[in-house]
């Protein structure tokens, strides 16, 4: 999987983004993050003379990184402020982390019995 991910302001100001970039390499995805806020801010870019202040912002990064990115890249936005920016300025629906894995995760009753490590075997008491 190759994309792009724009990391939510808040999550990437309290928490950091480092967890979902590992996250993201162990699974074997190819992320370029983006930096910089998306400009909508929660309801700042939708209040009453916001709207080409937030347009700017998400030209700064947001966007362009969009327009340059493959045509089959998935968007990362965990934020819905990003997704709602991404869907409105831009036309591209962006994907939350969550869903992009369960996307690619096959169920426990997929997997065969030789797939399944020691790990996961029920113990002899169950």
């Amino acid at each position: 999987m190759r994309g792009i991910a724009q990391p939510h302001c808040h999550q990437h100001a309290v928490m950091g983004w480092t967890a979902d970039a590992e996250l993201l390499g162990h699974a074997g995805a190819t992320v370029r993050t983006v930096g910089g806020c998306c400009g909508l801010a929660g309801n700042f870019g939708v209040e009453r003379g916001h709207y080409e202040i937030s347009a700017a912002v998400a030209e700064t990064a947001l966007l362009p990184a969009v327009r340059k990115a493959e045509a089959d890249a998935v968007v990362l936005a965990d934020g819905f402020s990003c997704r709602t920016q991404l869907d409105q300025l831009a036309g591209v629906r962006g994907t939350h982390l969550a869903q992009l894995l369960a996307r690619h995760l096959r169920p426990s009753h997929d997997r065969s019995s030789e797939d399944r490590s020691s790990d996961d075997r029920p113990s002899e008491r169950e």
